[in-house]
């Protein structure tokens, strides 16, 4: 039977009250865990006016704060404590076992002040240990019904339960200001966690501390290092990863604390998604290139956070310079930007404020003149906004000239160079908004003279530092799309007409011009009415290496670039049945020539190809969709 103890008024704990229970708990079992089945029982009928004692000990508990005040008013409470650690009836009863752990927690402390403080924080640590753990041997088992692993998993959801509640109540002591030690608090609570930041179970309370730890201003000062070292290590390498899932799973805004409050983890996170994008899974659609960066919430954090934002833009304009703009890196950029400009459209009013923080103030007017999206505008307004932007990055590099943003959309202002040298925060601008670039290209083919405008984008994109090339750049690519244009009546072009109009490419700025002379040609591929007839020679011209994969990575970029994402009628001029049946048989070939390359050298389980086989399934339905 359980023994009545008379239960003073809600107030302060005292020693006498406690030795009673202390008295009671001894009759339970014996020291180390043994419970026996009457101790169970009584424990069992007890549990409710336990779990009352339990709280009142707690407050009273927070109330000294300090360990040794707490032992110094009573000093049996770790005997007590103890004894119900070892208790499976306590441990298997949810309410009763969270403020038992509460109260284990009070006990600890990373500044102690005395031995006595130090011993206690070593004990209760390890009897947090124990309950997590669970008892040895099968006694529970045999007592309750559970198993080892069962009472494990209990203990370990117990715990966490448990610093989840103590985390609430430090948050709303922290917004009412009832105290005052609010980061050793913190500090405290995030240590015990730190066994417990691997376990997918722990994610509800590492976010908790995350977000605690960036409130305030003392929030660095909350949260241990190796803390945060040890979250950062569970989000590392995600985005390589087929199901973009972390052991942990935080949320964006957890994410955005942990790159905020550690810098290191957010250098780590913008480097992997530059590594894996353009090294591990170089071939990824655009679409689903955005979709994955979006999974981890990088550009809500870029939005959100000044430090996020900063760090990651430094970073990506080193990436952008030490790659001298190669076609991933300056994809990535695109896409990136693309997430980015979608964050900022969710944002009710917040959009300039987000541009200033993000740009500086002499490139605030070339991204107001490049976010807008050349969907649904005419060939003369895009061609007029081009000369804008040109116009733009001119005044911007030309100290001399002190013009208005409105005034540099007027004709005549600023004598136009023969070349226009773009500087380093100009370019990394430039560079990001890539719908225009496709503008640009889209409008040198279709045009019945290129415009001069456009000739010019296009300089300022690839010799940015260079205008010295960039007339015979010019030069030549009006030459070139001068003579495909021509060719885009014809029912059956001939290679050679092809291979004529870019044969004058050995320059310095070779690179340069073969890039834009490839986009013209696969453009050529699509918008031409007879060039499907030559894909395979055009694909031959664009990747010069027989390299079915890279050839069918720029078929589908050009589909995809020239179908899923325009939102005008005209984008879908080029479809028609004989084109895209073509076009479909020529991706079903370079698709099959790849499954047949990779299957004979025992390669086929790479991230890379997975990409193009999901590109392929959807451009061919696509393409089925017109037929």
């Amino acid at each position: 039977m359980c023994r009545r103890v008379r239960n003073k008024e809600p107030g302060m704990m005292d020693s006498a009250e406690l030795d009673l229970w202390l008295d009671r708990a001894k009759s339970w079992g014996e020291p180390g865990g043994v419970v026996s089945t009457d101790g169970l029982r009584d424990t069992c009928k007890c549990l409710g006016v336990l779990g009352t004692i339990l709280r009142r000990l707690h407050v009273a508990m927070t109330t000294w704060e300090r360990p040794a005040a707490i032992m110094r008013h009573l000093p049996n409470i770790g005997q007590f404590l103890g004894r119900l650690c070892h208790n499976p009836a306590v441990l298997t009863c949810d309410d009763t076992c969270c403020v038992l752990l509460s109260c284990l927690t009070a006990l600890c402390t990373d500044n102690p002040q005395e031995d006595i403080e130090r011993r206690a924080a070593t004990w209760a640590q390890k009897m947090l240990r124990h309950v997590i753990h669970g008892p040895s041997g099968n006694s529970v088992s045999k007592a309750m019904g559970y198993l080892p692993s069962d009472q494990s998993k209990l203990a370990l959801e117990k715990i966490i339960h448990a610093l989840s509640e103590d985390l609430d109540q430090l948050q709303q002591d922290r917004r009412l200001k009832t105290r005052q030690a609010q980061p050793h608090t913190l500090h405290q609570l995030s240590e015990l966690c730190l066994p417990l930041v691997t376990l997918p179970a722990a994610s509800a309370v590492v976010e908790k501390l995350l977000l605690a730890g960036l409130e305030g201003k003392t929030g660095r000062q909350g949260l241990p290092i190796l803390f945060l070292e040890s979250v950062a290590m569970t989000q590392q390498q995600l985005y390589s990863s087929k199901a973009v899932t972390a052991p942990v799973s935080l949320s964006p805004a957890a994410l955005c604390a942990l790159w905020t409050l550690h810098p290191p983890s957010l250098e780590q996170e913008v480097l992997d998604m530059v590594e894996t994008v353009t090294l591990h899974r170089p071939y990824m659609g655009t679409e689903d290139m955005k979709t994955l960066i979006c999974s981890r919430g990088l550009p809500m954090a870029y939005v959100l956070q000044p430090t996020v934002n900063e760090v990651t833009k430094e970073i990506l304009r080193q990436v952008l310079q030490q790659s001298s703009g190669s076609p991933s890196v300056l994809k990535l950029l695109r896409v990136f930007n693309e997430c980015f400009i979608l964050e900022i459209s969710k944002m009710q009013g917040e959009g300039p404020r987000v541009l200033h923080l993000t740009y500086d103030v002499q490139q605030l007017p070339l991204v107001h003149l490049l976010i807008l999206h050349p969907a649904g505008l005419s060939k003369p307004t895009c061609q007029e906004h081009l000369k804008n932007i040109c116009r733009t990055i001119q005044t911007v590099q030309s100290p001399g000239c002190q013009v208005t943003w409105t005034q540099v959309t007027q004709a005549g202002v600023c004598q136009r160079e023969p070349g226009i040298n773009c500087p380093p925060e100009s370019w990394l601008v430039l560079v990001q908004f890539g719908w225009w670039y496709s503008e640009a290209c889209r409008l040198l083919l279709l045009s019945p003279v290129p415009p001069q405008s456009c000739l010019q984008y296009l300089a300022c994109y690839h010799l940015p530092t260079s205008p010295e090339q960039q007339q015979g750049f010019m030069t030549c690519i009006h030459d070139v799309a001068s003579t495909l244009h021509g060719l885009l009546p014809k029912i059956h072009p001939k290679s050679h007409d092809l291979l004529y109009a870019i044969s004058a490419n050995q320059q310095p700025d070779f690179r340069a011009r073969r890039t834009v002379i490839g986009q013209l040609l696969m453009l050529f591929l699509l918008h031409s009415v007879g060039g499907y007839r030559i894909a395979d020679d055009i694909l031959n011209m664009v990747v010069s290496e027989p390299d079915a994969v890279t050839r069918l990575a720029v078929l589908l970029d050009t589909i995809e670039e020239n179908s899923v994402g325009q939102k005008t009628g005209e984008s879908f001029s080029w479809i028609c049945n004989n084109k895209t049946s073509a076009m479909l048989q020529v991706v079903s070939s370079l698709h099959l020539s790849i499954q047949e390359q990779f299957h004979s050298s025992k390669e086929t389980d790479r991230p890379e190809l997975d990409d193009l086989r999901c590109r392929c399934e959807k451009a061919k339905q696509l393409m089925q969709n017109y037929i």
